[in-house]
């Protein structure tokens, strides 16, 4: 209660020095805005938990955002750090932050070194002359041209992730806005740097008389969080897709996303002959390390599995994992010559490694099955070639690579022989 008082306190003296009813408005329905963003945003990190640490950078945005604009209120002609200085780094902190939460949001490399000393040398230009309104044209334009690089920055943060989740024209649609911000900014550094004297129109370097100054904070306050709820929104949904197709356990896909990508594949061998191979893997005596060393060091054996696995393919190689201690690869553009080549390399690999689990070495051994495609095997056709081989290795003594292709090519060879005998008796 007290801080509440204390902060109506503070909020009647700063309306008390303001000029016009109109700045008062704007300055309320501003703070509303700002103060229900940040909220909203704050849920989302706590409650919800929905991206925490972007939900957190964007509800600090908005304070940063709203904080500057209440010292902006406050600038007179006198030389003052905090209402001039200290406003304008405020919001560039703010700007700062949209682009850090975007980075968490859609798990990008994070920019800090970079947009810190872009920051510190800002801090340092605006520091070479007083802070007043004597010399506002030339912080005004200092500002603008850090701003705008920051919120064009963001912008080509979320397009390259945006695009990876929806169509190209998509994610430069929902990106516009920021892309419009910076230029915005930058045709306000242009006309300050022209035409100085329009200052008071462009800025709020004059307190905040200018009504197009004032609805467009509004509107820039407005624009980047829809954009940035927009992003979260899309985060969330390719997540929850993503989760709907990929093993919890192994991070691997799951059966039920296998056969929409066996069916691209197939129909790229029918339409342009380009081969492919399918080959399932099941794990030797997997039964015996749940026994003898509980299901969690089993979960460990697949997690390690699914890792090497990753690891030693191709990018467009489909991994999944198909049940239990089975997995299944797609090879796209393999023939049976070459799905050899690769089930040996996965075999070599998984040898060589072991599982650490609580001071112990497990081994771990695969037999393998592979197929390739053919003009008169369906898709189920060919996944049954491919585990019947791999249960054929299991015959074999396990740890050994098998393929119904071989066996089918002998017995071709076979039967090319009895024909050639018979002829040659008759």
């Amino acid at each position: 209660m007290l801080i509440s008082h204390y902060g109506i306190v503070f909020f009647t003296i700063l309306m008390s020095h303001m000029e016009h009813n109109q700045s008062i408005i704007f300055v309320q329905f501003f703070s509303l805005i700002a103060v229900s963003c940040a909220i909203a945003w704050t849920l989302l990190a706590c409650l919800l938990r929905i991206a925490p640490k972007a939900s957190w950078c964007f509800a600090a945005t908005n304070i940063c955002t709203l904080i500057g604009i209440m010292l902006y209120t406050q600038r007179t002609e006198a030389i003052n750090y905090l209402y001039w200085f200290v406003a304008d780094m405020t919001i560039l902190v703010g700007f700062t932050l949209v682009r850090w939460g975007s980075q968490h949001l859609f798990k990008q490399p994070l920019s800090y070194r970079f947009d810190l000393i872009l920051l510190a040398t800002t801090a340092l230009l605006m520091l070479l002359v007083p802070p007043s309104l004597t010399y506002a044209v030339y912080l005004v334009i200092v500002m603008s041209i850090t701003a705008a690089t920051f919120i064009t920055l963001s912008g080509i943060d979320n397009f390259r992730a945006v695009k990876k989740h929806l169509p190209l024209h998509y994610a430069a649609l929902i990106n516009v806005p920021f892309f419009t911000i910076g230029l915005l900014f930058i045709i306000r550094a242009v006309v300050l740097l022209l035409f100085p004297d329009e200052l008071a129109n462009i800025s709020a370097a004059d307190k905040l008389n200018s009504s197009l100054v004032m609805w467009s904070y509004i509107i820039l306050l407005l624009l980047t969080n829809l954009v940035l709820f927009g992003n979260a929104l899309t985060r969330l949904v390719y997540k929850v897709a993503r989760l709907a197709n990929k093993d919890q356990l192994t991070g691997l896909w799951n059966r039920h996303s296998l056969l929409n990508k066996l069916e691209e594949v197939d129909a790229l061998w029918l339409r342009n002959g380009l081969a492919y191979s399918l080959m399932v893997l099941d794990l030797d005596h997997f039964k015996r390390i749940n026994d003898t060393y509980g299901h969690l060091a089993g979960d460990m054996v697949l997690k390690n599995t699914a890792d090497i696995l990753q690891k030693s393919l191709r990018k467009i190689d489909f991994v999944c994992r198909y049940g239990g201690e089975e997995f299944l690869i797609i090879l796209p553009l393999t023939n049976k010559k070459e799905a050899q080549i690769v089930a040996e390399k996965v075999q070599q690999k998984i040898n060589e490694n072991t599982v650490l689990w609580q001071k112990t070495h497990i081994n771990t051994t695969l037999s393998i099955g592979y197929a390739t495609c053919k003009t008169h095997l369906s898709i189920e056709q060919l996944l049954q070639l491919a585990d019947d081989a791999m249960y054929l290795a299991k015959s074999k003594g396990r740890n050994t690579i098998c393929s119904m292709d071989a066996m089918e090519d002998s017995m071709d060879s076979m039967e090319e022989s009895n024909a050639a005998i018979i002829t040659e008796q008759s």
